[in-house]
């Protein structure tokens, strides 16, 4: 028995959403991804996305994403090639230099990851081109299903973070041979033992030389 993927798109407010329906060339392309610099709950993360294509062999002109709710603090900044433009919930890039169908488009910006490990963070994207549009917001009900989608939206899944350092100094060797070693003189410090023969040797040939030298002048 074949297994139907449940499929929910994601509407962007402000935002056309023209090119939801699946063509079967375009089914089979490079999918939008996006990468994340770190996903560690609570953390600031820069997150590249990356667009691999136009739209049917259209130049791109422009790049909208819309920022999950969970999501605060998202910032970005322009390019040479593109300038953004940011609203309470979304993030557009747009350019005076349509990029041609053959080159991939990549823009970044920041944002504050939430607290929830686990939580999933869909970012609809909405690729404008010369001719048309691509909507990258379909969202499968199931992560195993997620491939199968015509234009998924890209995702990111919040992971724990590091956890913190106690700043206190790693403990080296066995504890019971320092305990052992501090507690007998010896072993503690041989340099002290042989300091002190060396220092009553010394001694002793400065008495014999002194005495040979008394004996000659008689």
């Amino acid at each position: 028995m074949n297994r139907r993927t449940v499929v929910r798109r994601v509407t962007l407010s402000g935002i056309s959403a023209a090119g939801l329906v699946a063509l079967g060339a375009t089914s089979a392309m490079a999918h939008v991804t996006i990468t994340p610099s770190t996903t560690a709950a609570g953390a600031t993360a820069v997150l590249s996305v990356e667009i691999p294509h136009g739209c049917e062999e259209s130049a791109t002109t422009a790049i909208s994403i819309r920022m999950p709710e969970e999501v605060v603090d998202a910032t970005a900044s322009g390019t040479d090639r593109w300038a953004v433009d940011q609203t309470a919930d979304s993030l557009t890039w747009t350019t005076e230099e349509p990029l041609p169908d053959g080159e991939h488009a990549e823009v970044e910006f920041s944002v504050r990851l939430p607290d929830d490990v686990g939580a999933t963070l869909v970012f609809p994207v909405v690729q404008q081109c010369v001719e048309g549009e691509a909507a990258w917001t379909e969202v499968a009900e199931h992560a195993e299903g997620h491939d199968a989608l015509d234009r998924p939206a890209p995702v990111v899944v919040v992971t724990a973070g590091e956890p913190e350092a106690t700043g206190e100094p790693e403990a080296t060797g066995d504890p019971e041979e320092t305990s052992a070693t501090s507690g007998d003189p010896e072993a503690r410090d041989p340099l002290v033992t042989y300091g002190a023969a060396g220092v009553l040797a010394a001694g002793v040939l400065a008495g014999g030389a002194a005495l040979l030298w008394r004996q000659r002048r008689r």
